[in-house]
């Protein structure tokens, strides 16, 4: 006998939005009966627990339920809605927003939600959009950064020796980076080598760059903070009025 057919993943993100609590983030399975849908839902403190998670494979689809604030073009304040967030492991993707006054469809995505659910069902995430080297140059800056930062107060440096030691070793591909973090040769923020064993090359791309400050920032602190030397070898300029 045929399994319950699984309804569309536009109508399951309407279903689900009875579903949001309103304390926090809950996970939804769908498992296929013969007669019926079960929906199991597991409630969960943040995103992050969900880091690593395989969902079994009787879940047809799955779904990520949350409350939060959104703006929308026009307000003057942010708007308390309702948003889930639904994947079927052989369909497309959907999101729908409870407005309180209506409802709100749309289909497809990208972003960290998206690639929870891809990686949950073990399905491929989009390829990163940056070259590893960009990426690791931008890491770079921030190891020098928090190195400054945790120095005591009076301390010179860091020097151009010891910035050199805090840049990554040269990677080919993404593969070879997610490989090297994944068996705990290159510390990421908020990323442990098994959760980059879980992620494939484009989610962990995405999770990395989110995880570190904006590239600008850390480059106009450090014109502030570092010597003329380490910053000439670092290839940038001193601000005015940074340190002689």
């Amino acid at each position: 006998m045929a399994l319950c057919p699984t309804p569309s993943t536009v109508e399951l993100a309407e279903r689900f939005l009875a579903l949001v609590d309103p304390d926090g983030l809950v996970l939804v399975g769908v498992v296929r009966h013969r007669r019926s849908l079960q929906i199991l839902r597991e409630p969960n403190a943040c995103l992050e627990d969900l880091l690593g998670r395989r969902v079994p494979d009787c879940w047809s689809a799955v779904g990520i339920l949350a409350p939060g604030q959104i703006f929308r073009i026009g307000d003057l304040q942010a708007r308390r809605v309702s948003v889930a967030h639904v994947l079927r492991r052989h369909g497309p993707r959907a999101t729908a927003i409870n407005w309180g006054d209506s409802v709100e469809l749309l289909k497809g995505g990208t972003g960290r939600v998206a690639d929870l659910l891809d990686r949950m069902l073990g399905l491929d995430t989009p390829p990163p959009t940056l070259p590893p080297m960009t990426f690791l140059a931008h890491l770079w800056i921030d190891r020098i950064l928090a190195a400054v930062l945790g120095r005591s107060l009076g301390s010179t440096g860091p020097s151009a020796l010891e910035v050199s030691a805090l840049r990554p070793e040269p990677v080919a591909d993404w593969a070879e980076l997610r490989r090297r973090c994944s068996a705990g040769l290159l510390d990421l923020p908020g990323i442990s080598p098994a959760t980059a064993e879980w992620l494939d090359e484009g989610s962990l791309h995405r999770l990395a760059e989110a995880a570190l400050p904006d590239q600008v920032e850390i480059v106009a602190d450090l014109r502030q903070l570092l010597s003329p030397d380490t910053l000439g070898y670092m290839g940038l300029e001193p601000a005015t009025g940074g340190p002689e």
